[in-house]
């Protein structure tokens, strides 16, 4: 995928940890021998990285994951911010916390709206059976979930952010156009502004 990402002529790709978060100590040493192959590939193509925090992966949480980015110790690599991901904890969903925290390694934003799936006392979503481990996260228009959105945007302000802001609507195939047109607008207007 990287030398075919060279042969498009693309700067930039993302990638997930993976692995499994109740077996971490196993995806976190897979995660390091990978890289020790493909950082060389990486470099020899000119090809700039970024790590994301994900629901489900052996590293969900965007401090350690933030962590982990800088621990590999290249400029090239890099942190995108996943907003819907819950990955931050907070009732903005910790967004502003994991901004800063990120600092110069965050690159990359990927936008769509959620809900707090931790609202109504923990029973927004009911998940049988109890105790399973899901993981939960929308990725809807935004509007339609609870993401402060002014905060959100005024952080990337407050930030300077100058990186890569991707539309992550995956919720409405049947309006897919037109969910990606509005995204388009919503986000190009808020950080021209």
């Amino acid at each position: 995928m990287i030398e075919i990402t060279a042969d498009l002529e693309c700067p930039l790709m993302n990638s997930e940890f993976n692995g499994r978060p109740e077996r971490s100590a196993e995806g976190e040493a897979a995660f390091w021998r990978s890289l020790e192959a493909l950082l060389p590939v990486f470099e020899r193509e000119s090809i700039a990285l970024n790590l994301e925090a994900h629901p489900d992966d052996f590293c969900e949480e965007n401090t350690p994951a933030v962590d982990l980015v800088r621990a590999v110790n290249r400029p090239w690599v890099n942190y995108p911010v996943l907003r819907p991901a819950p990955v931050g904890g907070g009732s903005d969903g910790g967004h502003r916390a994991m901004m800063r925290y990120a600092g110069d390694k965050l690159q990359h934003v990927h936008i769509a709206d959620m809900f707090h799936h931790k609202g109504s006392s923990g029973l927004r979503y009911i998940l049988s059976p109890p105790g399973t481990p899901a993981r939960i996260h929308q990725h809807l228009d935004i509007g339609q979930g609870e993401v402060d959105w002014a905060a959100f945007f005024d952080s990337l302000r407050e930030l300077k952010f100058d990186g890569v802001a991707t539309a992550c609507v995956f919720a409405w195939e049947e309006r897919a156009r037109e969910s990606s047109a509005f995204m388009l607008e919503r986000i190009t207007k808020e950080l021209a502004a």
